[in-house]
């Protein structure tokens, strides 16, 4: 009997689209977020530390710690679900960790900002 090599192929592809399918936010670049801000109604939450935050940060952007113990309430009583969120931290990772637990709170109309920061302001 021939080996198949279709079937391991299949498992990664179905795991790849599942684990996109997953994620119900949007990765935005530095043009698309100038674009929004611009033309709706948004609110910007920078999920930095305070010190990165004072260092240099977009402006009109909200600043609630990821890691802040009460991070999660600071969300909950600060942010409006009910309209575009844009999320950015340093380069990435903390924003994206937010989006996910802002999913999980109801939050609909999500953007990430790709590269964070770093890259909004080169």
């Amino acid at each position: 009997m021939k080996p198949s090599y279709f079937s391991p192929f299949i498992l990664v592809l179905f795991f790849s689209v599942n684990a996109y399918a997953q994620r119900n936010y949007n990765l935005i670049n530095k043009e698309s977020l100038v674009k929004i801000m611009k033309e709706q109604n948004f609110q910007l939450l920078d999920v930095r530390t305070e010190k990165e935050f004072k260092e240099g940060a977009i402006k009109g952007a909200m600043n609630i710690d990821y890691w802040d113990p009460d991070f999660e309430d600071k969300v909950i009583t600060n942010l409006n679900k009910k309209i575009t969120t844009i999320v950015y931290c340093a380069a990435g990772g903390r924003s994206e960790m937010a989006c996910k637990l802002l999913l999980k709170k109801g939050f609909k109309m999500l953007y990430d900002l790709e590269g964070g920061y770093e890259k909004y302001a080169n």
